[in-house]
């Protein structure tokens, strides 16, 4: 039996037609009675970046998580929305208020859940540089997990969708931590594979917001591109994969997806695919442009450890840009980016790890990524 990927069209954000789009997606995929059961405590999983407007289009709208909310109300079961975004250093509360999510909590009547202080469990993984992870313990009590990620561009991982949007179940600043021991988009992606794996058997379906997408130098400082689409499938590696692959990009080339695809994580052959819903020529599928670090992975990596020095993207602080929120200099892993009162934060590049997690969370899009000459000479825009 092949595996469902349903593809809707959806034109806009109003609750009307987003709610008929999920309806219809989430059908095709399975009825909702048989992904999620009475009396089930059922955790929505947004991807809630940082404090953003839903109209600046970098986290998942409000109005596609209420139309989940209330589909899973009506089978019964108790939702709850839960995140661990990146700008919850300034506090979650600001969060929740910009992305939306706290109007659309209180008129629905259900609890928003901070991962921070919902407490941890460490569980072991099979990782060579990671060999243990804190997962938050709301992520791991609840009865099935809705997941609902926002279709954009990644710096680091080329692509974030259904795998990427679980990074957010690690509490607070152990993200930072885990870029900095697996800094390499190698051994990131394995990561980010392995964090999918610890939940896999708890998610009942995916549903990416892919009305408004970002493309280019995303997931916040990237371009926004309208796509119309609400994507959806129980196998958020099916899904991913079959949706690069409509964006014009080879998945195994993402290192999250082959190795997803490697340790049997889900369906990743077109194969064994079926793609259901509207017909995929309605959709903004054509041109869609990938971000600007892409090309390590058409460098061998043993090229990049002999030139590594030569070959590197580091992030660059536009003082024009840049309104001194710190909020860089608080995230970042390996303390590269340093205050330097009165003037704009400084990065440090010797200390930088190209995590790019500055250049993720930015709020003003005050920090553009810098090429070595070496690189500029290899890889052509």
């Amino acid at each position: 039996m092949q595996t469902k990927v349903s593809l809707i069209k959806c034109e806009n954000y109003d609750f009307t037609a987003v709610e008929a789009a999920v309806r219809r997606a989430v059908a095709l995929i399975g009825d909702i009675s048989t992904l999620v059961r009475p009396g089930e405590r059922i955790l929505i999983k947004p991807n809630l970046l940082g404090a953003k407007e839903p109209d600046r289009h970098i986290t998942t709208h409000p109005e596609i998580v209420r139309a989940i909310v209330r589909m899973v109300k009506n089978a019964g079961a108790t939702p709850v929305v839960g995140d661990s975004p990146g700008g919850a250093i300034k506090g979650v509360e600001r969060v929740w208020e910009k992305t939306g999510m706290k109007q659309m909590a209180l008129e629905e009547g259900i609890e928003l859940i901070n991962f921070e202080t919902a407490g941890s469990r460490e569980i072991k993984i099979n990782h060579p540089g990671v060999p243990t992870i804190q997962v938050s313990k709301a992520v791991l009590d609840c009865d099935g997990i809705i997941n609902v990620p926002k279709l954009k561009s990644h710096g680091l991982m080329i692509f974030t969708g259904a795998i990427k949007n679980f990074y957010g179940i690690i509490p607070g600043l152990r993200k930072a931590t885990y870029h900095k021991l697996a800094p390499h988009p190698d051994e990131f992606g394995e990561l980010l594979a392995e964090i999918y794996g610890t939940v896999l058997s708890k998610i009942r379906c995916t549903v990416i917001d892919g009305i408004v997408a970002m493309e280019g130098n995303g997931p916040s400082s990237g371009d926004l591109r309208r796509m119309d689409l609400i994507a959806a499938s129980r196998d958020g590696l099916a899904l991913d994969t079959t949706l690069t692959r409509l964006l014009g990009f080879d998945p195994m080339k993402i290192d999250m997806l082959h190795q997803a695809a490697r340790k049997g994580l889900g369906e990743f052959q077109s194969s064994r695919v079926e793609i259901v819903g509207d017909d995929i020529t309605q959709f903004h599928f054509s041109g869609f442009k990938f971000p600007s670090n892409w090309y390590i992975k058409l460098v061998p990596h043993f090229f990049v450890n002999i030139l590594g020095k030569l070959i590197w993207l580091k992030p660059q602080i536009q003082s024009n840009q840049c309104r001194n929120c710190m909020l860089c200099v608080e995230s970042c892993p390996v303390k590269a980016i340093v205050s330097t009162p009165p003037g704009k934060p400084v990065v440090v590049l010797k200390d930088c790890i190209s995590c790019l997690c500055c250049h993720e969370l930015c709020p003003y899009k005050a920090i553009e990524l810098k090429k070595s000459m070496l690189s500029k000479l290899l890889i052509r825009q």
